[in-house]
């Protein structure tokens, strides 16, 4: 049975998210797959955090109460930044969970390099390293004989990027379209209700989807973000997020939209990319009404999707119905296992 030590940097919701489902899910984990995983250290960037020599199971930490109370019993408190806690806890993963800086990826990027030196494995559900420098850890990770897992960076916990590696052998991806943030396909909706632009985003707010300020989502800035880390997956290219277009975003923007689109059709902002003829790749990100009958313009409220058009097996769709931190945690969970398998592999060739 192969045991994994796992350290986690950033203790939010998905991180509470997923301790709590791994706790609930272990028993099944290690009869089907044979693989455990125990809890060396964590830290929150306001709380601080703790270090376990031993590690805890996912149970005795959800059962703690941390970071709400003290730290699982015959742990050592930490009280150093990001980094120092990169360099001191003794895991063979690292699941970095710090919040997203769209502009530069910032510390995760740098969290995450410091893990791959140390000889660690990462796991991130943070868009910004993986838009803004997956080419550069990607190769550090091969030097390294390590490995670089982002299943939740995009689409919560949905397997869009095991499937391309896994199940779509000498495949090229020619194009991406998808309908990838929440907050605007929720607030498009009540708008065609007949909702004010302001009632919109309130009710937005209550179901816990929008931020205080959500002109990060309405301004196309997350979905700008994850079609970098599309095009950069899934494509081999080296978008940055500043560099993908958008078009007609913006809260007022979508409200003239939803009142200009035909009958039966739905508004959404789309994300759009292409493969160009020199390999490269151009992104787009764009408010516009989809025709009905099409599998994006079926898609209600906060439901997500993405198109991959390939080579070898046309297009291939994937529908997420409403997301939210516990399909996250369960993406992060999906590549600890992918982690944890294939230790037990290596071992057993050994």
């Amino acid at each position: 049975m192969g045991t994994l030590r796992v350290a986690i940097l950033g203790h939010g919701t998905v991180a509470r998210a997923t301790t709590e489902l791994l706790a609930a899910i272990g028993p099944a984990l290690r009869e089907e797959r044979g693989v455990t995983f125990r809890f060396t250290g964590a830290l929150t960037l306001r709380r601080g955090g703790w270090l376990h020599p031993d590690g805890v199971s996912a149970e005795l930490l959800r059962a703690s109460g941390w970071p709400g109370s003290p730290a699982p019993g015959g742990a050592e408190p930490f009280s150093g930044d990001g980094l120092q806690f990169v360099r001191a806890c003794a895991a063979d993963v690292l699941v970095e969970l710090t919040p997203l800086s769209p502009l530069d990826g910032e510390p995760a990027r740098s969290h995450l390099e410091a893990a791959l030196r140390r000889g660690m494995n990462v796991v991130t559900a943070n868009k910004g390293p993986i838009a803004h420098a997956l080419r550069p850890l990607r190769a550090l990770a091969r030097e390294r004989g390590r490995r670089l897992l982002f299943e939740s960076t995009v689409m919560d916990g949905a397997p869009l990027f095991n499937l391309r590696s896994r199940c779509l052998p000498g495949t090229r991806v020619l194009g991406v379209r998808g309908v990838l943030n929440s907050t605007s396909g929720h607030v498009s909706d009540r708008l065609a209700r007949g909702d004010t632009l302001e009632a919109a985003i309130q009710d937005a707010r209550r179901l816990g989807i929008a931020e205080a300020d959500p002109s990060h989502d309405l301004d196309g800035w997350d979905s700008a973000v994850k079609a970098a880390v599309l095009a950069n997956a899934l494509m081999d290219a080296d978008l940055r997020p500043q560099q993908v277009r958008r078009e007609g975003c913006g809260g007022e923007a979508l409200r003239a939209a939803v009142v200009a689109a035909p009958p039966g059709s739905r508004v959404r902002q789309l994300v759009e990319i292409a493969r160009g003829e020199n390999g490269s790749a151009s992104a787009l990100v764009r408010v516009r009404a989809l025709d009905p009958g099409s599998v994006l313009a079926s898609l209600r409220g906060m439901e997500t999707a993405v198109t991959l058009t390939t080579d070898t097996m046309g297009d291939l769709t994937i529908v997420e119905g409403e997301g939210g931190p516990s399909q996250t945690a369960f993406g992060v969970i999906a590549d600890l296992v992918e982690l944890a398998l294939a230790r037990s592999v290596a071992e057993r060739l050994e």
